[in-house]
C-alpha cells in the first residue's frame, strides 16, 4: 500500500491488491496536473469498484489515445491523484 495516494482511491488500491493486482509504477508528479499516480500492472476490476463506497469526488476515466498509456482507473478531483491499470 502507498500512504501517498489519497485517503479518496485508497480503497480502490486495496481493494485491487487484495485480488492480486501490483504496482507497475509510480508517478509523483505524473504530469502538470497530477501530483501522483499509481499504474497497476492488471486491468482494474471496474465492477467490484462499483460496490465501493467512494467518494463523490472520484470519477473513473479512460484513455484510449495512443501518444499515452492506454488505460483506464479512477481520479480524486479534490486531490487530483489518479490510479489506472491497462486499458
Amino acid at each position: 500500500m502507498d500512504e501517498r495516494l489519497c485517503k479518496t482511491l485508497q480503497p480502490i488500491l486495496e481493494l485491487e491488491l487484495s485480488r492480486g493486482n501490483t504496482i507497475e509504477s509510480i508517478d509523483a508528479p505524473a504530469g502538470t496536473r497530477c501530483p501522483f499516480a499509481i499504474n497497476l500492472k492488471k486491468r482494474i476490476n471496474h465492477e467490484a469498484v462499483k460496490n465501493l463506497s467512494l467518494a463523490n469526488t472520484v470519477e473513473k476515466w479512460e484513455n484510449k489515445d495512443q501518444h499515452y498509456p492506454v488505460q483506464s482507473g479512477y481520479g480524486c478531483n479534490k486531490y487530483k491523484h489518479l490510479i489506472a491499470g491497462p486499458l
